[in-house]
Parts: C-alpha cells; sequence; structure tokens
C-alpha cells in the first residue's frame, strides 16, 4: 500500500529519495550533494529533518555511519 495525498501536489520525500539521500549521506557526500544528486531541495531536507522523526533519525544514523569501515565479503572468484 502506497501513500498518496488526495489533492494537491504530490509528495517530494519518497522513500526511494530518502534512502538515496541517505547513501550519499554515508559516503561522505555533503547535505547539498546529497540533495541535489536526490532531486531535492536543502529547504524539504531541513524541513523534514525538523517535522518528520523517522526521516532525521535515519539521516543522522547514515551521518555517524561515515566514519565507520564496511567490507564486503562477497567476491568473485
Amino acid at each position: 500500500m502506497t501513500y498518496r495525498k488526495g489533492v494537491g501536489r504530490p509528495v517530494k520525500m519518497t522513500i526511494g529519495r530518502m534512502e538515496m539521500i541517505a547513501d550519499a549521506l554515508k559516503n561522505n557526500y555533503g547535505v547539498a550533494d546529497a540533495c541535489a544528486w536526490a532531486g531535492v531541495s536543502k529547504d524539504t531536507y531541513y524541513r523534514h529533518m525538523r517535522t518528520n522523526v523517522v526521516f532525521s533519525a535515519r539521516m543522522n544514523y547514515a551521518i555517524e555511519c561515515r566514519d565507520k569501515v564496511s567490507f564486503n565479503f562477497r567476491t568473485t572468484p
């Protein structure tokens, strides 16, 4: 089931865009670059940081994970 607004403009911050921004922030991109890559303005990002608890928790976690090293053990022979 997807969330759709009944009237007005469609929502700009979708789950896919939220994940794009989180991945960019996790890979040491700045907020401006991450938002530009996802097609969202910085104003939309900061508005969701203030009002959306789930969004702000996900972005803060992505920023915390910047310094952690991740290994991928799936290698091809």
